[in-house]
């Protein structure tokens, strides 16, 4: 599958394809197709011991002046699926003087960006051609991590000030002035590219990587996404799980919940099976984090109180203080609407009530009034 790519602004007319010279092997990370080292710079999780070899796909990115750029899929020794990587060569102009740049890029299976590796004898270079500096490849590599950059919204055009004088047509220095809303993100003096860079990683090749990877799952792999760390992977896992599998995981998937952003938190709480609030022992987990987690987690965990077990109930008295004022209530109207409260419940209301720096202690001590009449 070849995915058209168009790059802009390149001067690359009458410069012939020898004068950037053969390329040359980037590292001893990958040598004779073997990979057991990770990319110098990296965004997931790296198994120590992983070995990965490089198989062809039909996937490639097509570069404007230099054709299609194959991109192959790393898989382990059990023949699995683990990155996917393209070593990239494409021209970056300034002041007339044109260049490769080469890069080797890695994906992860859902197509988002995973870390790049340089070629020592054919480093990055920046305006004037000076060599990236080790904060400048550290500063790529976060620019390259934000799928969201302005980079995405802007033209290469829009993110300079255009020079009081027409000059002959080039990048960086060339195009003159970053303009300041971009200018703290990319490397100073290779806006060019940063911006090819960014948009190779996150073009269409991602939307590709995806629907690959959807022709290949199976249980393994989502299990598999389910034990990274990796944000993108538990989402994926978490919404083709079974519910026999969130039975099996549910260890992991409180693991999940409590360490993880608030976004699947929100999506766990609402998508366990209806068995999880009928056990004591696959819900516990996820209320032993209820004074962790966000706010919001909070209360959709409380919108399941009638499930609940005695033991929950006992420990959240002991947590009244981290609640907002609706959530009190809701803990509170629950208790009220049980025939018998287990006394050490009260007792720790009662403390609450009495506590001279608790808010919405009037809300315990108005309760306890009522259940007392």
């Amino acid at each position: 599958m070849k995915i058209q790519l168009g790059i802009l602004l390149i001067f690359f007319a009458a410069i012939g394809f020898a004068q950037f010279g053969p390329q040359t092997p980037f590292s001893d990370r990958f040598g004779q197709n073997s990979m057991n080292l990770p990319p110098e710079f990296y965004s997931l999780e790296w198994n120590g011991g992983m070995q990965l070899k490089a198989k062809p796909t039909d996937l490639s990115i097509e570069i404007d002046s230099m054709g299609a750029q194959e991109i192959n899929v790393l898989v382990d020794l059990k023949d699995r699926p683990v990155l996917y990587t393209s070593d990239i060569s494409t021209p970056v102009c300034a002041d007339g003087d044109c260049r490769l740049m080469d890069i080797r890029l890695y994906w992860t299976l859902l197509g988002e960006y995973a870390g790049f590796d340089r070629y020592p004898n054919s480093p990055l270079t920046k305006h004037d051609h000076d060599e990236f500096l080790s904060a400048d490849y550290r500063k790529l590599h976060q620019l390259l991590m934000d799928d969201n950059s302005i980079l995405k919204r802007r033209k290469i055009d829009e993110l300079v000030k255009k020079p009081e004088q027409p000059e002959m047509e080039g990048v960086d220095a060339v195009a003159g002035a970053t303009i300041k809303e971009v200018k703290e993100s990319v490397v100073g003096g290779a806006l060019y590219s940063c911006y090819t860079a960014w948009h190779l990683v996150h073009g269409p090749i991602k939307d590709a990587i995806q629907k690959r990877t959807l022709s290949l799952v199976d249980n393994d792999m989502v299990l598999r996404m389910l034990g990274s760390n990796n944000t993108d992977y538990q989402m994926f896992a978490l919404k083709r799980m079974t519910e026999e599998q969130y039975a099996a995981n549910y260890l992991r998937i409180a693991q999940i919940f409590e360490d993880g952003v608030p976004l699947i938190r929100t999506f766990i709480v609402k998508n366990l099976p209806d068995r999880f609030w009928n056990s004591e022992r696959l819900q516990i987990p996820f209320w032993d984090n209820f004074s962790e987690v966000d706010i919001n987690s909070r209360s959709l965990l409380l919108d399941n109180l009638k499930n609940s077990p005695v033991s929950v109930l006992e420990n959240l008295s002991q947590e009244l203080s981290v609640m907002t004022k609706n959530q009190l209530n809701l803990y509170l109207m629950h208790l009220a609407e049980l025939k018998q409260i287990k006394p050490s419940i009260l007792t720790n209301i009662e403390i609450f009530a009495n506590s001279p720096s608790e808010t919405y202690a009037y809300l315990a001590t108005d309760f306890l009034k009522d259940y007392k009449l």
